[in-house]
């Protein structure tokens, strides 16, 4: 029986389901995440426990698996970053989440100096604290065990994809899909971007294409090792698997937010009515395109409005109260800033 592993490394939460060829569901698992909130705008992830969650959720559905993994795809957290030791895979910091604001300093000061229209022509971006860029300055300037294993040759910079892959043996490596959500240029890095916001070119990973033969990962829980062919962040995954593969076709998925996003073939579009572009996919060397557009609070408002005000007893709840307009209440979802179209990094108050 030929059977696909599909990893989602989402947010909140990893889950590993495995189908047949016929795309029929055979065995699924997840596991829970934690956030934790040091400072305010700080918003982390212990490196371990993600990894964790990875090996778990996998060794749960092999276990359950009629045979062997003929083909894996990872999909993750996009913008997330983190720092770690690339001699023994140490994590060096937390996973600093796409919902951090601690790097909204570096943005300013890039502001002030005059360069946000030349990053924004250059990687098609704003300068906010949702990319990776800033997140990745700010660990270099502020976090002593950073520069010392700079000053020593040892550190790696990347996104959880990439540290996920080197500690599991496929080789210290991204997507374009993922490197175009750093700020740092895509399909390859951009030495000007690098410079500008003091990222050393050398402690970032390698770029290949999303698809094709991208090394194996194995660990010691799992009864077999897992070919790896498919590396994407979540909401370009999610617009291939819900088909959107030509121009003009556009999905929505619902999860921690809302992402919105519309193929736009193989030219990079210009940014329009505060949608932005971003790399879908680059397979055998083709480039193609989407227009993203994104609301940072979705899910976790529903959460957040339930489990911490008790307003509901679970996030489903609240449909019943949506539903009866007699409340007369609106909710803005800007607990972490407003994306798509404002981009307004600031929560509201």
């Amino acid at each position: 029986m030929t059977l696909l592993l599909g990893i989602d490394e989402g947010t909140s939460a990893v889950k590993a389901a495995i189908y047949d060829a016929d795309l029929r569901l055979v065995a699924e698992s997840r596991r829970e995440k934690r956030l934790s909130y040091p400072q305010p705008g700080w918003v982390e992830q212990d490196a371990e426990e993600v990894l964790e969650a990875v090996v778990g959720a996998v060794a749960d559905v092999l276990d359950r698996a009629p045979g062997d993994i003929a083909t894996c795809g990872l999909d993750h957290q996009g913008e997330s970053v983190l720092a770690w030791d690339g001699e023994t895979g140490r994590p060096l910091t937390p996973v600093v989440t796409w919902q951090d604001k601690r790097s909204q300093e570096v943005l300013d000061r890039l502001e002030s100096a005059g360069q946000a229209e030349e990053i924004r022509r250059r990687s098609g971006l704003p300068l906010d604290p949702y990319f990776s860029a800033g997140k990745l300055a700010w660990l270099l300037e502020h976090d002593a065990g950073v520069r010392r294993a700079l000053d020593q040759g040892i550190l790696r910079l990347g996104t959880v994809d990439s540290f996920l892959c080197d500690r599991l043996g496929a080789g210290f490596a991204t997507d374009p899909s993922t490197a175009s959500r750093t700020q740092l240029g895509a399909p390859d890095w951009d030495p000007w971007l690098l410079e500008t916001f003091g990222v050393p070119g050398d402690v970032l990973p390698a770029i290949a294409d999303t698809a094709g033969d991208l090394g194996v990962l194995r660990h010691p829980s799992w009864r077999c090792e897992l070919p790896l062919r498919a590396r994407c962040v979540d909401q370009q995954a999610a617009l291939v698997g819900a088909g959107c593969v030509r121009p003009g076709l556009v999905k929505a998925t619902y999860g921690t937010g809302v992402f919105v996003l519309a193929h736009a073939g193989e030219d990079r579009p210009a940014p329009t009515g505060g949608l932005v572009p971003t790399i879908a996919w680059r397979i055998a060397g083709r480039v193609e395109w989407a227009l993203d557009g994104g609301v940072f609070t979705a899910g976790a408002l529903l959460e957040w409005l339930s489990r911490d005000l008790g307003l509901a007893a679970d996030p489903g709840a609240l449909a019943a109260m949506a539903a009866d307009d007699a409340y007369g209440v609106r909710v803005l979802p800007a607990l972490a800033g407003l994306g798509a179209p404002w981009w307004k990094p600031e929560p509201a108050r």
